[in-house]
């Protein structure tokens, strides 16, 4: 009898342990090509952007409670923690919120492509970049639209879009990128403060939570640094056109990942920190708030996670092409898109590669509440056995 209460006593003792477990990741296929990522704050869950027109949401622990289909093509999507708001665009110029439940609060209409959007840190108001620069507010009102300044660089033959937005925090200023070069920075009553002028198509631009530090790269190979008030920006060249860029938010580090497949680290207004080289060209980069982590996506599929200073923490195979990448404020929570599929990693941890399964089905990484549960039923059946002895 001893004994018998003693196994018994071991398996109540390993339930709530393997209940609490959790995977390193999840994934899911998505029915079409991931374009774009976000993930909040906290690492509760991502919302992806696909090909197919769907707005894709997955929760940190697999669940997938739903999938909103926006029409046609979802190019960028963007989540507001405050408020609970979930942002997408597509390549006819829809522009939808969302609710975290995946009702539809209002859907708008800008000129051409939506090809990046941006929250405000309350969330009250979101920007878009098109053919224009539009602000609209939580309600859906616009509240301006500002035409792309006509470039000679741009040709003349193709009419030049915004690229890349960004947001600060308290939402009293944008930055912006555009195909024809220019860097802008403004207000968000649409004024504008200040311009600066790259060589080439301006890829990504990005700010700091304060407004402090203004970052931007583009295909001259060049990375500029601006500060608020503007001027003659620190800039660096890179050796290879810039295809992602991201800021921390306290503006004191700023990552590049550039065509041909290098990472690098900088401290703006200083020096190069680090570089890491992957051999394929980089679709995406992200870093934490404060620079711990940093993350990119490559050409040939595989996801990466470094520490701040550039050590390598862990490399996961995707089997296709990762086109966004996106970390959590603490940079415990990694949100991926590769091909059809959208993951969710708990960044703590290597992940390890499981079989895909079929459409909408969440695939994870088992290896932890997965044993302790394989132990748990083989106590179980000890202790099935020494009963029946007995």
């Amino acid at each position: 009898m001893r004994r018998t209460a003693l196994i018994i006593a071991l398996i109540i003792a390993l339930v709530p342990a393997a209940a609490g477990a959790e995977a390193t990741y999840h994934g899911i296929s998505t029915g079409g090509i991931v374009n774009d990522v976000a993930i909040t704050a906290d690492g509760r869950y991502l919302v992806a952007g696909t090909e197919g027109g769907s707005i894709v949401y997955l929760q940190r622990d697999g669940a997938a409670p739903w999938n909103v289909s926006a029409g046609s093509t979802v190019t960028t999507v963007a989540v507001a923690d405050a408020g609970g708001y979930v942002a997408a665009g597509t390549d006819r110029g829809d522009v939808l919120l969302l609710d975290g439940n995946g009702g539809r609060y209002w859907t708008k209409s800008v000129v051409g492509p939506a090809r990046d959007l941006a929250f405000a840190g309350d969330g009250r108001y979101l920007v878009v970049g098109s053919e224009r620069i539009t602000l609209f507010d939580y309600r859906g009102e616009e509240e301006w639209s500002l035409p792309v300044g006509a470039n000679a660089r741009s040709g003349g033959a193709q009419i030049p879009e915004i690229s890349s937005v960004a947001f600060t925090n308290d939402g009293s200023y944008i930055v912006a990128g555009s195909s024809n070069g220019d860097i802008l920075f403004m207000n968000r009553q649409g004024n504008l403060i200040w311009e600066g002028l790259a060589r080439g198509a301006v890829t990504a631009v990005d700010v700091s939570r304060d407004g402090s530090v203004i970052a931007a790269g583009s295909r001259d190979r060049a990375l500029q640094i601006y500060g608020r008030a503007g001027g003659v920006p620190w800039a660096t060249p890179t050796g290879a056109p810039i295809l992602a860029l991201a800021l921390s938010e306290d503006g004191r580090f700023v990552v590049v990942g550039k065509e041909g497949g290098d990472v690098e680290c900088y401290r703006p207004n200083d020096a190069l920190l680090w570089k890491n080289r992957t051999g394929s060209d980089i679709l995406g980069v992200d870093l934490s708030r404060r620079g711990e982590a940093v993350a990119a996506g490559t050409a040939n599929g595989t996801v990466r996670l470094w520490s701040g200073n550039g050590d390598a923490r862990w490399s996961f195979d995707a089997g296709a092409p990762v086109r966004a990448v996106a970390l959590s404020d603490g940079g415990d929570y990694l949100a991926a898109g590769a091909g059809d599929r959208a993951f969710i990693f708990r960044t703590a941890d290597a992940p390890v590669m499981e079989e895909p399964t079929g459409n909408a089905t969440p695939v994870t990484n088992p290896t932890r509440a997965g044993g302790a549960g394989a132990l748990i039923g083989l106590l179980a059946v000890a202790a099935a056995g020494l009963l029946l002895r007995r």
